[in-house]
């Protein structure tokens, strides 16, 4: 299976009875990863379109936030990059990523402050393209907008969350602007120890070696030393060798290469931790 496949992934279900069963074989005769599902409480999720002045097309947006809060409090944000072709309504469905949420509020008062906001993802790698998108500078220029319409202000704090490609987007996004971004949490982000790498997988997700030079998240990543960056890696993950050489560059990171794929049950496992990270930090 190509790299680009892996990237495109498969939407996951809950799972009941002997199906649960049949999955756990499969993880396990895989070496992967997954946690139970459970449904979240305590939150309340609220959809969205945004017309975006990077981006030709309408993109849907999704924001989580305790049910409970009175939004006029809420001053933090965390912003969550998906993998290649996800949308932000897969955040909350196929990832289930409500339920670490809720898990995570109910332990932290930072959280409780804080909205968790997610996008369609596209394919066009969160970086300014030849093409005209520019999928990064929605998150970081039109996001807080997004936040400021539900709670009367921009986001004081801001934290960065992403899987696969939307790792290697939040991990440019903290690289450009270190002193913005209190935290970034990834969990397998597809980045490359080279061009001729980038060129032998995915492909497409730069316009020539220049574009990747200037936007290598591994060759800018002593920017980061010193800041709250955590990364987690499946063992069985093609991009296990690019998470090394950015744990080389900046090894003052949080890396942890443990046993999973690059699949959507490792970003189910991986998020709660994820979280409670970048609540230390926010």
């Amino acid at each position: 299976m190509t790299r680009q496949a892996l990237l495109l992934g498969l939407a996951a279900v809950p799972l009941a009875g002997c199906d649960v069963v049949r999955d756990r074989v499969r993880v396990l005769a895989k070496g992967c990863t997954d946690v139970p599902y459970s449904p979240p409480t305590g939150i309340v999720t609220i959809a969205g379109t945004l017309r975006s002045r990077y981006v030709r097309q309408p993109v849907a947006y999704v924001v989580a936030v305790a049910d409970d809060v009175d939004r006029r409090t809420i001053d933090r944000a965390i912003y969550v990059l998906p993998g290649r072709a996800a949308t932000a309504r897969s955040v909350f469905a196929a990832l289930n990523f409500g339920a670490p949420l809720s898990a995570a509020i109910r332990s932290s008062p930072v959280l409780r402050r804080s909205v968790m906001v997610t996008i369609d993802a596209g394919d066009s790698y969160f970086h300014p393209r030849a093409s005209g998108e520019n999928r990064l500078a929605l998150v970081t220029d039109e996001l807080p907008d997004v936040v400021a319409r539900m709670t009367g202000s921009r986001p004081r704090r801001e934290a960065l969350m992403g899987m696969s490609m939307g790792g290697y987007g939040a991990l440019l996004a903290a690289e450009r602007e270190p002193d913005r971004y209190r935290a970034v949490a990834v969990a397998g982000p597809a980045i490359f120890p080279s061009y001729r790498d980038e060129r032998g997988s995915v492909g497409d997700a730069f316009d020539g070696p220049e574009d990747f030079a200037r936007y290598d998240v591994i060759t800018h990543a002593a920017v980061l030393r010193g800041r709250a960056v955590r990364i987690r890696c499946g063992t069985n993950d093609p991009f296990a060798a690019g998470v090394r050489s950015f744990a080389r560059a900046c090894p003052s990171a949080d890396v942890l290469v443990e046993p999973g794929c690059h699949d959507d049950g490792f970003w189910r496992a991986s998020a709660l931790a994820m979280l409670q990270f970048v609540a230390t930090h926010l």
